[in-house]
């Protein structure tokens, strides 16, 4: 009798002999679920191929960085250098991502086969020591030889992914440490900004030393500026065969949708300003264009970049003229001006008086143009109750703004204190373009999405049909936000202050606020604001889809409808609720306890509360009343028009709303005249003479019923015999009606026609008579 296994002895994995043929017929489908998974993807080829390239460009940028940062560079450079190592940081963290995610699926096949392997290499070494067939050996050597051929390709590869992985992650070191070192002098370029860095502009030696050095440093501009305007014809990487494209598309989407714009208004459509901006088809593609060859995300060179901002300001303006007061026309015109000016002075910002002195004249024909406008011009300030706007008041008091900043940066730069200068300047000049600038993208993307709405499959949307200028004015709000947004981020970020700003509140919103074990933070506030806020949006939305496009296709009467949406905004507020109370942090076990322990709370103290919303949502499943009803409540009578959590309301048909608690609708007796349908029967009484023929007066009446046009045929009108009364004998007009809303202008209508059918028929409406004797004192002697 053989020991027991002790704990720490392995357990053979080893294939039983009897089994081997079995297993062995599974192994192709096995390594086939191991290697598919493996295809060779798209993207670490394309990353291999520009491996080398990459290397290459990295080299030439870093000896660029380091000659820019060896020679005290202003701020302008160290931004433009700063967005293009951010581009590369991204560039090349994302190729790493790729690649780990690439190697770790490689390693994980790599284990199974292992695994594989041992099984199968013990399985041998068990059936050699049980004397297994020859066939069955032979079986065994063969699956071994299948999983080494499936392994060795896997292995050979995984062995070039650590090695391509390993020369991207030396990229991404040396992308951060570069992005770093400009990081650091963009933090002692601000923090030297009160510091006199040139000497002053009446200095002579810096016009002498600018004569000398001015043909050499526009002969290397030059040189630098037409290599990267040659590279970026010649390489296909840098994308301008696609910006071509791209432009080409969108001038060609603009201009159908010019002429959609004016077919639509021939035929009356007045509702077209949000898609006047495709009256200049051609600015808003270009606008597009430039903006993303701009981008320090795709790869253009700096120079190129530089020059499609400039040019950007063209169709900016184009763009921007037909809506911006014609008051500020001009002022736009000269900013643009100034901003190009602008962008011609960084190219010579190692010269440094000649930077200076375009420093200066820019800012002093800024102070003039505001100035002008200010004093004597449009936005001057004029006399008279009424005579200035709310928006000129504000667009003054911004104007003086900035010519205080102007004057600033006119005496900062004089004296020498060119970091101070260039910022004023620059925050101005570059303020004002990219507030433009994002204005008219708002524009071009308003008009592309009311387009989308007017065209198919959307424009056959009944919300779209119904709400369409709601849904414009909607998106061009959210627009606006996120472009005021973008715009104060670029504007802190270009005077350094972004990352504070943003560290700040961070701070502020991860502060830990409570006592004892309740501890929380303004973030979390906010995150539980948020959340419920987005659940009531989506609510909204859903129900709006529901009501405009999904319910009017259906046979759904208006009250199932009305609940079908009241409990899917019940479900979706409190899923977010929950959601948000989980986003708080707050263990939701323990929150289940505090609502039991705070429900024996309600039970006492909101009794009625609670009666209503239960009885709420009796009336919501059982559905004995429906929105749109008409009910009579004790004395009150009126058409149901909402149904609420806690409440209902009543419209009377004197127009006034009563609020009824739901659980008087449950509890109480309640007269529903069109809970299974529309239908009335109206009662119209009638007296006539004695002399008239009851079967005569039976016909009449029932022929003026059958006359009306919305009294039903089935049931048939009928006239009943009532009474005999004091002066006539007394009838019933009964008459049916699918026009419920309608019965007393119907009843009205009959009454009408009655008057005017016995009389013709030979018969009298006979009113009230009475018989007075009166007997003298003679008569009574008798």
């Amino acid at each position: 009798m053989s020991p027991p296994k002790s704990a720490t002895t392995p357990v053979s994995a080893a294939i039983p002999v009897a089994e081997v043929a079995t297993r062995a017929a599974q192994v192709p489908n096995l390594l086939r679920s191991v290697t598919e998974p493996l295809a060779p993807g798209a993207e670490v080829e394309l990353i291999r191929k520009r491996v080398p390239e990459l290397r290459e460009q990295i080299d030439l940028e870093v000896a660029a960085a380091s000659t820019i940062l060896h020679a005290d560079p202003t701020l302008d450079m160290i931004q433009a250098q700063q967005q293009v190592w951010q581009h590369r940081l991204l560039q090349t963290n994302e190729w790493l991502s790729l690649l780990t995610h690439r190697a770790s699926l490689l390693q994980a096949a790599l284990t199974r086969l292992a695994d594989l392997q041992q099984t199968w290499h013990e399985t041998l070494e068990v059936s050699k020591a049980a004397n297994a067939p020859g066939p069955v050996l032979a079986q065994i050597d063969a699956v071994l030889a299948d999983i080494d051929a499936a392994r060795t390709p896997i292995a050979s590869e995984r062995t070039a992914v650590l090695d391509l992985q390993s020369v991207v992650a030396e990229a991404v070191g040396r992308a951060s440490t570069v992005l770093a070192q400009f990081t650091q002098a963009q933090r002692r370029a601000m923090g030297g900004m009160l510091e006199r860095d040139s000497p002053p502009l009446w200095a002579g030696e810096g016009w002498a030393r600018a004569r000398a050095d001015l043909p050499e440093r526009i002969r290397r501009i030059a040189v630098v500026r037409w290599n990267d305007y040659v590279q970026y014809v010649r390489d296909p990487s840098r994308g301008m065969a696609l910006h071509i494209a791209i432009l080409a598309m969108l001038s060609a989407v603009f201009c159908a949708a010019r002429r959609g714009r004016r077919r639509w208004r021939a035929v009356g459509d007045d509702e077209l300003q949000t898609i006047a901006v495709f009256d200049r088809p051609y600015a808003a593609a270009l606008i597009v264009v430039l903006l993303i060859a701009s981008s320090p995300m795709y790869g253009v060179p700096l120079s190129v970049r530089r020059l499609c901002v400039v040019l950007a300001l063209v169709p900016v303006i184009r763009l921007t003229r037909p809506v911006i007061d014609p008051r500020l026309v001009s002022t736009v015109y000269a900013l643009g001006v100034l901003f190009a000016l602008d962008s011609l002075r960084q190219a010579v910002e190692r010269v440094s008086v000649l930077e200076q002195a375009i420093l200066e004249v820019e800012m002093l024909a800024g102070i003039v143009v505001l100035g002008r406008s200010l004093t004597s011009g449009s936005l001057r300030l004029r006399s008279g109750a009424g005579a200035e706007t709310e928006r000129v008041r504000v667009f003054r008091i911004g104007a003086g703004l900035v010519v205080l900043t102007l004057a600033a940066g006119l005496v900062a730069g004089a004296t020498g204190y060119m970091r101070l200068a260039r910022l004023l300047a620059s925050s101005v000049f570059s303020g004002g373009v990219l507030a433009l600038t994002l204005y008219a993208c708002t524009r071009v993307a308003t008009g592309v999405v009311a387009l989308t709405l007017r065209v198919w499959p959307l424009n056959l949307l009944q919300m779209v049909q119904h709400h369409r200028d709601q849904l414009e004015r909607r998106v061009h709000g959210v627009l606006i936000v996120f472009a005021i947004g973008a715009w104060a981020a670029r504007f802190l970020d270009r005077i350094d202050l972004f990352q504070p700003a943003w560290s700040l509140g961070g701070a502020i919103l991860t502060a830990k606020l409570g006592r004892g074990s309740i501890s929380f933070s303004a973030g979390d506030v906010l995150e539980f604001v948020l959340t419920v806020w987005l659940a009531y949006l989506v609510s909204a939305f859903i129900r709006f889809v529901l009501r405009e496009d999904v319910y009017p296709r259906t046979r759904l009467t208006r009250g199932i409808s009305y609940a079908i949406s009241s409990l899917l905004n019940y479900v979706i507020i409190a899923l977010g609720f929950a959601l948000a109370l989980g986003v708080l942090g707050l263990d939701l076990t323990r929150v289940t306890v505090l609502v039991g322990a705070f429900g024996v709370g309600i039970g006492f103290g909101l009794q009625s509360v609670v009666n209503n919303f239960v009885s709420g949502l009796i009336l919501l499943f059982e559905r004995p009343v429906h929105v749109g009803d008409i009910v009579e409540v004790g004395e009150l009578s009126g058409e149901v028009s909402r149904i609420g959590i806690r409440a209902s309301t009543v419209r009377t048909w004197q127009g006034a709303e009563i609020i009824v608690p739901n659980a008087q609708l449950v509890t109480e007796r309640v007269t529903n005249w069109t809970l299974s349908d529309r239908t009335r029967r109206i009662d119209l009484r009638v007296g006539v003479d004695y002399g008239s023929a009851p079967e005569k007066v039976v016909e009449v009446l029932e022929g003026v019923g059958r006359a009306h046009p919305q009294v039903l045929k089935d049931p048939a009108p009928q006239a009943v015999f009532i009474a005999f009364g004091d002066s006539s004998i007394n009838f019933e007009l009964r008459a049916w009606t699918n026009r419920f809303e309608r019965w007393p202008k119907i009843q009205t209508e009959l009454a009408v026609a009655v008057y005017a059918a016995l009389p013709a028929a030979g018969m009298t409406l006979p009113f009230p008579q009475r018989e007075v004797r009166i007997l003298n004192d003679a008569a009574r002697s008798h």
